[in-house]
């Protein structure tokens, strides 16, 4: 029974849920994800779940299975006038899935060891938005084209990462009091980025028939696929039967392979700059480039407290910095047709993605009580700082891995349905985070021939909600 019920809930993991993509706590399991079964590194009173802190697994003596996962999620993302004044770029999506299934086994040694694995699906970022312009404004120079042209701008933006893991874990006892464990993760990492740039005008030379196109097309599409090994080591340790500590250590993701693909055009048609008119295409293909995923080192602290049924639990980890990376690392080609190598403007760099993360410190705070005998209630609250660093990327070249720039902050309330062989967890998770100075992806407001046939790009308000029910089963055999 215990692998036909581990083999159904494999099945299941079709797709992914929806979050960050430059947040690290946006997932509900992990260090402060107090309702979820397994999200803490102090020893809570779950039975038969997978821990995030690999060293609670030595208190579990039992074999147990466990699915946890959102049976509902809605998330809207909003850019405030994210393409000019009144073009907002917005997203609204719902999910039905799990996220997490897992088995735990308690081995029977002369110095028994609790053994755990799992799959997870783990929730990453999901947004495609899009935006047009049309109509009468002057946007080239009166000089050779004279009034207002008729103008069309559009624009998509979609960003679609998920991630897969596999995932061993093993905890032991050392003593009484302490404990120690440790984990490793395989991780297969994908994600779509589009960028799809539209600028067109008509130039007013009284030729009614045969009027000519100003344009400017930029269009940019890529596939990732990355895998990685990560690490977690992990110590419990309690002070006594009321105070419990918990320390985890995550280490830098170790690169395995990655390889992505990219197609890029930049063409510029009959455009008037000093006096000259400007052609251009920079066009090319590459597939099987190098490509790769970073993650920090961080650590991690959490102190529970129990009282009377119940427990009040804190958390904290800092993640460090990542330097400037690329996420995919074009070859160094010319694309400029004919390849005259002539513009250095237009080289590799013009088609990298990149990402930097800056150093952050995410906090949570967590409560269980009883309700009734069977009935345990959970409430906690968390921080999920955003760790991208745009202001210090060395130059604009190329394109950033990430689409959200906010924190976030998440409030999970829910209940537990204690009975002899399984629990049954339900309860709603809600998330909130917004920032007022994000930086427009276009605009199309006020168009000149000298900005490219773009307005200037200002700083806007962005947010994003989430609302979600989850429900969580543990059956123990």
């Amino acid at each position: 029974m215990n692998r036909i019920f581990l083999f159904v809930l494999l099945m299941l993991f079709s797709t992914a849920n929806i979050a960050q993509d430059a947040n690290y706590w946006s997932s509900a399991y992990g260090t402060g994800g107090f309702m979820v079964p397994g999200a803490t590194i102090v020893k809570n009173g779950d039975s038969g779940v997978l821990f995030y802190n690999p060293a609670l697994l030595a208190f579990n003596t039992k074999n147990a299975s466990n699915i946890s996962g959102n049976i509902y999620n809605f998330q809207r993302t909003r850019f405030n006038d994210g393409a000019g004044l009144g073009l907002s770029l917005k997203a609204n999506t719902t999910n039905i899935l799990p996220v997490i299934a897992s088995n735990t086994i308690y081995v029977k040694l002369k110095k028994p060891i609790t053994v755990a694995y799992a799959l997870m699906s783990t929730p990453v970022m999901r947004f495609q938005a899009s935006q047009r312009r049309d109509g009468m404004i002057n946007v080239l120079g009166d000089e050779y084209s004279p009034g207002n042209e008729f103008f069309v701008g559009q624009y998509v933006h979609s960003n679609a990462t998920d991630e897969t893991t596999g995932l061993l874990a093993v905890g032991k006892s050392i003593s009484p009091k302490l404990a120690a464990g440790i984990s490793f993760a395989v991780t297969y990492r994908r994600q779509e980025f589009h960028h799809n740039l539209s600028l067109s005008a008509l130039i007013n030379d009284n030729n009614t028939y045969d009027q000519r196109l100003v344009s400017i097309q930029e269009y940019y599409l890529v596939h990732s696929r990355v895998y990685n090994l990560g690490i977690k080591a992990g110590l419990s340790y309690e002070l006594s039967p009321k105070h419990h500590l918990g320390l985890l250590v995550s280490l830098p993701n170790i690169h395995l392979s990655g390889k992505g693909d990219l197609i890029m055009e930049y063409t510029v048609n009959n455009l008037r700059m000093d006096n000259d008119e400007v052609f251009l295409i920079a066009s090319s293909k590459q597939t099987k480039i190098d490509s790769r995923w970073k993650t920090p080192v961080s650590i991690a602290g959490g102190y529970a407290y129990s009282y009377g049924g119940g427990q009040l639990y804190f958390s904290a980890e800092y993640f460090a910095r990542i330097k400037e990376y690329n996420v995919l690392s074009p070859r160094n080609e010319f694309f400029v047709r004919p390849d005259t190598g002539l513009i250095k403007r237009f080289s590799s760099s013009m088609m990298q993605m990149k990402s930097i993360h800056k150093s952050i410190l995410n906090l949570s705070v967590g409560a269980s009580f009883p309700i009734k005998q069977s009935i345990q209630g959970y409430a906690s609250l968390r921080t999920d700082f955003n760790y991208s660093d745009e202001p210090n990327f060395k130059d604009e070249d190329g394109y950033r891995s990430n689409t959200a720039t906010w924190n976030l902050y998440h409030m999970q309330l829910g209940t537990n349905f204690r009975k002899r062989r399984f629990n049954l967890r339900a309860g709603v998770l809600l998330s909130y985070g917004r920032i007022s100075k994000s930086e427009q992806m276009v605009n199309f407001d006020e168009p000149t021939d000298d900005g490219y046939l773009e307005g200037i790009v200002k700083n806007i308000s962005a947010s994003r909600f989430s609302a979600g029910l989850m429900l969580a089963y543990i059956h123990n055999f």
